[in-house]
């Protein structure tokens, strides 16, 4: 599990464009040159609830739903000209209007890692928060922290 305040976080009144420079924050190069990241942002309230995720996903899907709202005027000749206008269009959009929160599932600190698991299967998703007995955010499960463990599990 990576703990809430090693996770990059977003409010859910924040535009798209403030939600990527933030997630740009999680992203750096390690010794061999290798990218490392973060493939997603918490999404909270004004309480600091946890409302949503937003995927990597979720701002590619915004800007292919731009793209094809203004797929009259596409034309391969504008490409560059259409997708800096595509994305500053997407920029724009909140994201509570793309986040995920109809499926959002979530762990408690309690329940061991199969269980976990089993609902990332179940639900199609790659990470799960992880909510403390009080009802608070205190990390997010990702698939790439199970398969890190994933000796153990065997």
């Amino acid at each position: 599990m990576t703990p809430i305040h090693e996770y990059s976080t977003v409010h859910q009144n924040a535009t798209v464009k403030e939600a990527i420079d933030s997630l740009k924050k999680s992203f750096f190069l390690d010794e061999q040159g290798n990218v490392h990241g973060h493939a997603s942002l918490l999404v909270v309230n004004q309480n600091k609830e946890l409302v949503g995720i937003l995927t990597l996903k979720s701002i590619l899907e915004a800007l292919v739903l731009v793209k094809k709202e203004n797929e009259n005027v596409f034309n391969s000749y504008y490409w560059l000209y259409f997708l800096d206008e595509t994305y500053k269009s997407a920029a724009g959009i909140p994201v509570k209007k793309i986040m995920r929160s109809r499926r959002l599932v979530s762990v408690k600190t309690d329940n061991d890692i199969m269980s976990a698991v089993e609902l990332m299967v179940k639900h199609k998703v790659n990470s799960i928060p992880v909510i403390n007995g009080a009802g608070r955010l205190v990390g997010i499960l990702r698939s790439k922290d199970v398969f890190g463990m994933i000796n153990e599990l065997l």
